[in-house]
């Protein structure tokens, strides 16, 4: 089982970062490889990969957004969002929309590092991931407008490889089938589930 410990060691820890973003990417995205102009003139968004210590050892947080009529509705994500002109950086957004959405204080988290960002092409959004840590199961305060549920897996799960699968999801492309993790009912896939591939490497 991982531990604390270990999981503190990856802080500087360097891994190639194409492989991670190519593990779980959908197949499209590797044939639109988005310019440089692009991503700097995408929207930017932070969002918050946190890991607890809980009853299963190490756990990533992760929530549902309820089902609307948008990009993202009815996914699984990390906590986070758009950044706003009074944060002062990616990493004040991630941590605020954490708070705005499940109630993880700022406070109550140690933050290790960033982690790659990643272009969304359907959005256009470009995400900045930081990896957090806490040591305790936090207790959160759901936002009904856009979570509708949290969950979390055990790092170890993730590891193992087990969880992951493939899945057929509506796109503007059309119906495609993806890599994805499965874990009691829910499917994380897409930018969700490469930032999650990119934890994994660096715990491997």
């Amino acid at each position: 089982m991982k531990t604390i410990d270990e999981l503190l060691t990856i802080k500087h820890r360097e891994i190639d970062r194409s492989k991670v973003q190519g593990a779980m990417a959908p197949w499209y995205r590797k044939i639109i490889m988005p310019s440089q102009s692009k991503m700097d003139a995408a929207r930017k968004a932070g969002v918050l990969l946190h890991v607890f210590n809980g009853g299963d050892g190490l756990e990533v947080l992760y929530m549902r957004r309820p089902a609307y009529e948008g990009t993202h509705g009815g996914q699984v994500s990390f906590p986070g969002g758009k950044h706003e002109p009074g944060d002062k950086d990616f990493l004040q957004t991630a941590l605020r929309e954490a708070e705005e959405e499940v109630g993880l204080k700022a406070t109550n988290v140690q933050v290790l590092r960033s982690l790659s960002p990643l272009y969304i092409p359907p959005s256009n959004f470009l995400v900045h991931p930081y990896l957090s840590y806490a040591n305790h199961r936090p207790e959160l305060v759901l936002d009904p407008k856009e979570v509708e549920h949290v969950f979390s897996i055990p790092v170890e799960a993730l590891l193992s490889d087990e969880l992951v699968g493939k899945t057929k999801v509506k796109t503007k492309m059309g119906t495609m089938t993806v890599p994805a993790y499965h874990w009691n009912g829910e499917i994380i896939w897409g930018a969700t589930a490469m930032i999650t591939a990119e934890l994994t490497m660096l715990l491997s």
